[in-house]
């Protein structure tokens, strides 16, 4: 009995101190996605709609909807970095080293010495009038990407950008378009 009533103390003495002297810490971390959308926040860009995002090395590049004048649905980008865990600012729409207008498109570059250059080419017509199958850029195959809008609840419209990360900044000369 003397056995029984030694541990119960003990392990009430255990339980009651462990509650008084530890603690809980409960840490949540931002998904990539919350990160993004803080840091383009700090750096007024608030409230802006995201169409896609790459992850190249250290660097995420986001591509997200920047209203114009002209228009409502132009992809623009912000380039960030991931410092050890954590997401930093690299370069914005205002970062732009270069734009081209093209045959069959314009082409927004934003040079870069740190990390790949990286070119998004706008065509000059909706996905559906164009016969633009396909863009390289300095020999490499740009990505086609095509987002959708809703304008109202039954109506909608298609829109087409690619994107291209190449080693150096093109010139007029290192386009290519591929057609039907």
């Amino acid at each position: 009995m003397k056995k029984l009533y030694v541990s119960f103390i003990i392990v009430f003495f255990l339980i009651g101190c462990s509650n008084e002297a530890v603690e809980p810490t409960i840490t949540e971390s931002q998904t990539l996605e919350e990160q993004i959308i803080n840091v383009m926040s700090e750096n007024e860009l608030s409230n802006k709609e995201i169409i896609d995002y790459d992850i190249k090395d250290n660097f995420v590049y986001v591509i997200f909807k920047n209203k114009h004048e002209s228009n409502t649905h132009n992809p623009d980008l912000v380039i960030l970095k991931n410092s050890n865990g954590k997401l930093e600012w690299v370069a914005g729409p205002e970062d732009r080293t270069a734009s081209i207008g093209l045959q069959e498109a314009d082409a927004l570059i934003f040079g870069r010495d740190e990390a790949p250059t990286v070119t998004i080419l706008l065509p000059d017509k909706k996905p559906e009038d164009t016969n633009v199958k396909g863009i390289k850029v300095l020999g490499e195959s740009a990505k086609s990407v095509t987002y959708v809008e809703e304008l109202t609840n039954d109506l909608y419209m298609q829109y087409m950008y690619w994107i291209a990360y190449t080693n150096e900044e093109p010139t007029h000369d290192d386009f290519e378009f591929i057609t039907h």
